[in-house]
């Protein structure tokens, strides 16, 4: 679904990760889980597009359900994974999750569901990424769509959003999300849930930096896009 300009949402279960076309060239902003590469693939044959197409993938943070496929389609499409320098470790590590507020909230039916997913769709034998490169903030990547870095920190230290302000677009990770992860309900731009942020603190003082952006459509980790006035909804987080 093509959900801003060049910009098309790939949303499998409440899992979400995009592809960016500019000039005939795609950017991959985070991976889902392994299994989700069939659905790249398909994605990819709808707009006419392969996987030779592909020069970058981008990982807003290194959480498992946004590493999923990287190391496949770093391999397949001979393209590098980007990620921020203060997640790069935890990128180069097996199912990095928060584990522990997962599995204790799990009796949530709804996160419950999100966890089956994860496991039917491959969490528990997810490929290593064994190479990725890093950039900083305010760095503006010389990949297809040029994004420019804003680091977030706080969901994760590495956590960031990309900014394509030719489009007016952000691509957040789990800086925001728009679906209430426990419940599965529906919501304007909010924090992911405390305990599944590193820094609850850290998360909210990091949105100061999102302020300035103005009318934008947000497209979220988890949920569905949003646009909006982005200091307006960050009043109400």
């Amino acid at each position: 679904m093509q959900v801003a300009s060049g910009i098309h949402q790939f949303q499998t279960g409440d899992f979400n990760w995009y592809v960016v076309e500019a000039h005939g060239r795609l950017t991959v902003v985070d991976c889902g889980w392994p299994r989700h590469y069939r659905a790249l693939l398909d994605g990819l044959e709808a707009m006419g597009r392969s996987v030779a197409d592909v020069e970058a993938i981008l990982l807003t943070h290194a959480h498992a359900d946004h590493t999923g496929f990287a190391e496949r389609l770093r391999k397949e499409a001979q393209a590098p994974v980007w990620v921020h320098e203060d997640d790069h470790g935890m990128a180069l590590r097996r199912g990095q999750l928060p584990w522990f507020a997962l599995v204790s909230r799990s009796w949530h039916p709804h996160l419950f569901g999100m966890l089956l997913h994860g496991a039917l769709n491959g969490v528990f034998n997810l490929p290593r990424i064994t190479e990725a490169k890093t950039f900083a903030d305010g760095q503006t990547l010389d990949v297809p769509g040029r994004p420019v870095v804003i680091h977030t920190p706080g969901h994760t230290p590495g956590q960031v959003s990309f900014h394509f302000p030719d489009r007016n677009t952000l691509i957040c990770g789990d800086t925001l999300v728009t679906l209430e992860l426990l419940s599965g309900k529906a919501v304007t731009p909010q924090l992911a849930y405390e305990a599944l942020n590193a820094n609850g603190e850290t998360s909210r003082r990091s949105l100061d930096k999102l302020r300035h952006l103005g009318e934008i459509t947000l497209l979220p980790g988890h949920g569905k896009p949003w646009t909006g006035h982005l200091a307006e909804a960050l009043a109400e987080v």
